[in-house]
C-alpha cells in the first residue's frame, strides 16, 4: 500500500522555526545572510605611498596593513578625478563627473550655491535603499549644501558629519550636522574623527540584524592638519605620519567593530582614498607615482585601494587596472540590486575579479579630466596626455608662471602637474608608473589611435569649450573659474 503523504506549508515552516532555534539561529538574520552589508571607508587626501602596506617607511598602519593582508589590495585602482567633489560624484553615480554633472570641486559662495548632486542622479545607496538595506553616510559630503543635494536627498537615509571641508575661517564649515539640522556650532576638527567612529559602530550595532550600506568618508588626512594630542609622536613622518597613524587607528576601532558583533564573514569592506595627496600643500606621498592632487599624473589617480569580503573574496595583491566607478555595479550585482537602464553606467562589474582575485580590465579606454579639460586618455598600459594650456585649467590648478614642457624626462615637474603642454606625451605605465620618460616618438601609431579616442570623448563628454551629448551641465559659467 501506498501513503500519500501532504505537505502543509504553514506546517513546515513553523517547524522550520523550530529547528533553527534549536540551533540558536534567528531567522530574521539569517535572511540579513543572503545579503553582505557593505562598508566604504574613504580616506581624503590619502596618497599611494602613505600606507606601510604600500610601501611607507616612516609610517605604520597596522589596522588598514590587516585589511590588506586579509583581502585584496590593489596596485592599480584609479578614481575620477583628482580632487574632492567629482570624485565622491563619481564613486557614488559610478558615472564621470562630465556625465554626472560634477566636474569641479564645490566651494562655498554665490556661485556654486545651486550646484550640487543633481537630484535625478542615482547613488549606491538609492539602489541598495530599494533592497531594504539601512543606509548612512557619515563624515564629509561635499556634494552640495541645498537641500535636494544632500545626502538625504541621495538614498541615505541618515546623515551625520560635515557638508564640507572643516575650515576655522568661517563658522559655516564647523557647523555638524545630524541630516538636515545643525547639531553642533563651532566643532573642534580634533573631534570628528572619534565622533564619526562612535556614530559608525552605533549604525552598525543597530543594524546587525539586518543588511546595511555605510558611507564614513573621514576628513583625515585634509588639511587642517590637526591630531589628537594621543597619536602625536606616534611615527617618524612627522604630524602628517602621525595624523596618518591616527587615521589608521579609528579605522581599526571599526574594524575590531565588526568582529566583536560577529560581522565579518557578512561584510564587504572597501577602504579607498579620493584621490592623491596634496603634494603642493603639507605633503603626504604618491610613492614611486609622479604628481599628486590636482593633477592627471597617476598620483593623482591612482590611490590605495582595499577590498575585503572574508570567505568570498580573494586575498592577496591584484595589479588589474580598475576604477571606482566600479563600485555601484559590482556592489549591485552582489546585493541583487539594479543599475539603472536608462543612463551610461561607467564603472563595470568586477565581483568575478574579486572573488578570482585576477582578471583583465573591463575598461578598454579611461579618460582623465582636471575639471571640464580632458587632460589624458589610457589604454592598459598606454598613457597619453594631451596638449593644454593654462586658460585650460581649473581653478585650483592655475599658475601664471607655468612653463611648457619640452624635454622627455619628468622628474622634477611641478607639483601641479603639467600646466602647460605643447604636444602630446606618451607613457608606458606597465614598465614606468611614474609616468617619468616620454615615448611618444617610438610609437606614433598608438599615439594616433590615442588621441582619436580623445576626439570621440570629447564630442560625448565635452570639454573646455564644447558640450558633449551626453554632458550635464553646472548651472552656472565657466566652469574653470573660482568665480
Amino acid at each position: 500500500m501506498h501513503l500519500k503523504m501532504k505537505f502543509n506549508p504553514k506546517i513546515i515552516f513553523k517547524w522550520s522555526l523550530v529547528f533553527l532555534s534549536l540551533f540558536g539561529i534567528q531567522m530574521p538574520k539569517l535572511l540579513a545572510q543572503e545579503k553582505p552589508n557593505v562598508i566604504i571607508l574613504f580616506a581624503d587626501d590619502l596618497g599611494y605611498g602613505d600606507l606601510s602596506c604600500y610601501g611607507a617607511q616612516d609610517v605604520q598602519t597596522p589596522n588598514i596593513d590587516a585589511l590588506a593582508s586579509e583581502g585584496l589590495r590593489f596596485t592599480d585602482f584609479q578614481v575620477a578625478s583628482s580632487v574632492c567633489s567629482p570624485s565622491r560624484a563619481a564613486l557614488l553615480t559610478g558615472r564621470y563627473p562630465m556625465r554626472n554633472g560634477f566636474p569641479v570641486a564645490q566651494h562655498l559662495g554665490e556661485k556654486h550655491k545651486n550646484y550640487g548632486l543633481h537630484q535625478d542622479e542615482i547613488t549606491i545607496a538609492d539602489i541598495l535603499l530599494e533592497q531594504k538595506y539601512a543606509t548612512m553616510a557619515i563624515g564629509k559630503w561635499h556634494l552640495g549644501f541645498e537641500k535636494g543635494m544632500q545626502p538625504v536627498d541621495h538614498g541615505f537615509q541618515d546623515f551625520y558629519g560635515l557638508q564640507s571641508n572643516w575650515h576655522d575661517g568661517d563658522p559655516k564649515l564647523m557647523q555638524l550636522y545630524k541630516n538636515r539640522e545643525v547639531v553642533q556650532e563651532n566643532v573642534p576638527y580634533e573631534a570628528l574623527i572619534k565622533n564619526y567612529t562612535r556614530q559608525a559602530i552605533d549604525f552598525i550595532e543597530t543594524n546587525k540584524e539586518n543588511p546595511f550600506f555605510l558611507y564614513l568618508a573621514y576628513n583625515s588626512v585634509h588639511s587642517p592638519i590637526i591630531v589628537n594630542k594621543e597619536f602625536i609622536g606616534t611615527s617618524k613622518g612627522s604630524l602628517y605620519g602621525d595624523y596618518v597613524q591616527e587615521l589608521d587607528y579609528f579605522v581599526g576601532e571599526l574594524t575590531s567593530a565588526l568582529s566583536d558583533n560577529k560581522l565579518d564573514e557578512n561584510t564587504i569592506v572597501i577602504f579607498l582614498s579620493d584621490n592623491g595627496p596634496a603634494l603642493c600643500h603639507f605633503g603626504g606621498s604618491a610613492g614611486p607615482l609622479n604628481g599628486g592632487k590636482y593633477t592627471t599624473m597617476e598620483g593623482g589617480f591612482r590611490i590605495p585601494a582595499i577590498v575585503k569580503w572574508k570567505g568570498e573574496f580573494a586575498a592577496g595583491v591584484n595589479d588589474t587596472f580598475l576604477s571606482s566607478m566600479d563600485l555601484l555595479p559590482t556592489i549591485a550585482s552582489l546585493t541583487g540590486a539594479k543599475i539603472p537602464n536608462d543612463r551610461v553606467i561607467d564603472g563595470k562589474d568586477i565581483s568575478a575579479i574579486l572573488k578570482e582575485g585576477k582578471g583583465t580590465s573591463p575598461h578598454e579606454y579611461v579618460y582623465y579630466y582636471n575639471g571640464a579639460n580632458l587632460q589624458a586618455v589610457r589604454k592598459d598600459k598606454w598613457k597619453l596626455h594631451l596638449p593644454r594650456t593654462l586658460e585650460d585649467q581649473p581653478f585650483w590648478s592655475k599658475k601664471m608662471i607655468g612653463k611648457s614642457f619640452k624635454g622627455k624626462n619628468l622628474k622634477n615637474i611641478s607639483c601641479k602637474g603639467l600646466e602647460v603642454l605643447t604636444r602630446p606625451l606618451l607613457f608606458n605605465l606597465e614598465k614606468d608608473m611614474g609616468e617619468l620618460t616620454d615615448i611618444s616618438h617610438k610609437h606614433p601609431e598608438i599615439v594616433k589611435e590615442l588621441l582619436v579616442e580623445a576626439e570621440r570623448i570629447r564630442k560625448e563628454l565635452g570639454d573646455v569649450d564644447i558640450v558633449g551629448t551626453d554632458q550635464r551641465i553646472p548651472p552656472f559659467k565657466n566652469i574653470q573659474e573660482k568665480n
